[in-house]
């Protein structure tokens, strides 16, 4: 029989152990949108986000403040095709790794990242990918159209300790050239409720 030298053995166990810790200092929360997130085009033309897509927060080790780092991988953003008027579809994906914190204040707690968000349209005589830099948050965010002339501001909420409930909001302008509604003011609500956090 075979003897394997003790030092072989420690080692892998080492190894074996060092991932078994950073297995238990990650917690993946999954946050599943409701039916009241929506894109909205300058309040002129706004698209509902289909109930049930999610997006998977990695939650790493909480901080000596209380603030919990987290990151979101292209492959943990799942939304649904979006129907636009007339004929089309607009797709939205995450297009290259994000990550941001989590934050306790004297009234819930607050979250920001900014996304590299994808918007994908599909039209019968073709179509097209534009990528945003879109700041997300539980605060206030504001765009201005492509030409200056008129803005949008949004509010989202914090989320309250136990219920898991809250509504990030994003916003940014949109190219002179994209669907729908070319060189709009665009802002986002992605609403809806965590099912686990660290």
């Amino acid at each position: 029989m075979m003897r394997r030298p003790l030092s072989l053995w420690l080692g892998f166990g080492a190894l074996v152990a060092i991932a078994a810790a950073a297995r238990a200092e990650t917690t993946v929360g999954t946050f599943t949108l409701d039916g009241l997130s929506f894109v909205s085009f300058q309040d002129v033309e706004v698209l509902q986000l289909p109930s049930g897509s999610t997006l998977r927060f990695h939650f790493g080790q909480p901080a000596s403040d209380g603030s919990i780092p987290f990151t979101l991988a292209p492959e943990d953003v799942e939304i649904a095709p979006i129907p636009m008027a007339g004929a089309g579809t607009l797709r939205y994906s995450l297009a290259s790794p994000a990550s941001g914190w989590i934050r306790p204040t004297a009234n819930g707690r607050r979250i920001d990242f900014t996304a590299s968000v994808a918007a994908s349209v599909e039209l019968p005589e073709g179509g097209g990918t534009f990528t945003y830099a879109v700041p997300f948050t539980t605060e206030s965010v504001e765009a201005r159209n492509a030409i200056g002339t008129a803005s949008v501001e949004a509010t989202g909420m914090r989320m309250v300790d136990g219920a898991w409930y809250v509504q990030l909001v994003g916003a940014t302008t949109n190219r002179t050239n994209a669907f729908p509604k070319p060189g709009a003011a665009v802002y986002t609500v992605l609403s809806g409720r965590f099912d686990q956090l660290p």
